[in-house]
């Protein structure tokens, strides 16, 4: 509907955009982008993201409302030289069939120097915050918080694997992977009581690219539960290496069922947990938390239905 190319010092103020055909606005290689109080209607076709941010440096997005039928705003970064980075969001309410933010895929550049604050994420189908480094550039210096979510199975989805999703990257090759770090998810608030057992906080890196630095703090999580011992005891979740993912991103359905009710990380160098709580309502016999290859944590006051994790 609305497309950008080497654009700057741009406003979009006060409108309403309903049912493009696909992507309802491309912002490519642009500088000095202000948003505000738009809202976003895209639900006539699968492909309907809302706001797509390629290559593009001080962005602000505030006091604005999406439904879509894919992801809400895109962050990426498709050419080497192009980072997208100083990046607001603030004051805004997601509503979508996929995510409601996704930072990655597209991520031949880095993706840095972001802020997420002050918004309400209900009734998405995959993730509130997809985050998602795999082709090359560096991704760092994040920060999310103040956030509320209600329906939303993942509230953090966050991958560092190899795939190729750029059409700049010949067949058959990819980007020589870099590093992921530096990310801080505070004051979040959870209710997913309404859905089913694969309701988790999944961050997985590979074994020889972990993901490095990621502080978790003062989040309440509720889920429905229902997790069973079979479930408690599933090994050798899949990674997310190029023989699984065989063409396609990385998404939650190649791995399923997790076997940690609240949060799984593996392959995370420096994390800490810190006053996390995460009630059931139906009973789950899985581990609240469950590390694979995690190395340099701490936690402090992990807690579930008044029972402490140390």
């Amino acid at each position: 509907m609305i497309r950008f190319l080497n654009c700057k010092d741009i406003h979009l103020n006060d409108i309403t955009l309903i049912n493009p055909a696909a992507w309802t606005s491309a912002w490519l290689y642009c500088d000095n982008i202000s948003v505000s109080a738009i809202n976003i209607v895209s639900r006539v076709n699968g492909n309907g993201d809302g706001l797509d941010f390629d290559g593009c440096t001080d962005v602000r997005v505030i006091n604005s409302t999406f439904d879509t039928s894919d992801d809400s705003i895109c962050l990426q970064a498709s050419r080497p030289d192009r980072p997208c980075k100083n990046v607001v969001v603030s004051n805004c309410t997601f509503t979508s069939k996929w995510a409601g933010m996704r930072i990655g895929l597209l991520s031949r550049g880095n993706i840095e120097s972001v802020s997420v604050t002050n918004c309400t994420f209900r009734d998405i189908q995959d993730s509130g915050l997809k985050i998602q480094q795999n082709e090359g550039g560096e991704m760092k210096n994040m920060v999310f918080s103040n956030l509320v979510m209600e329906n939303v199975p993942r509230p953090i989805f966050m991958t560092f694997c190899q795939q190729r999703a750029s059409n700049e990257t010949p067949e058959g090759q990819f980007e020589p992977l870099k590093r992921m770090h530096h990310f801080i998810f505070s004051n979040i608030v959870v209710d997913n009581s309404k859905g089913d057992k694969n309701s988790a906080f999944f961050l997985t890196g590979l074994p020889d690219h972990k993901i490095e630095e990621v502080i978790m703090k003062d989040i309440q999580f509720t889920i429905s539960g229902g997790g069973t011992k079979e479930d408690a005891q599933k090994a050798n979740i899949k990674e997310y290496t190029l023989d699984v993912l065989d063409g396609w991103w990385p998404e939650f359905h190649l791995v399923g069922t997790l076997p940690a009710s609240g949060i799984y990380a593996r392959h995370i160098d420096g994390l800490v947990l810190e006053n996390i709580q995460v009630n059931m309502i139906e009973k789950d016999a899985r581990k609240v938390v469950v590390f694979d290859d995690v190395s340099n944590a701490r936690i402090r006051d992990v807690r579930s239905n008044d029972k402490r994790f140390k």
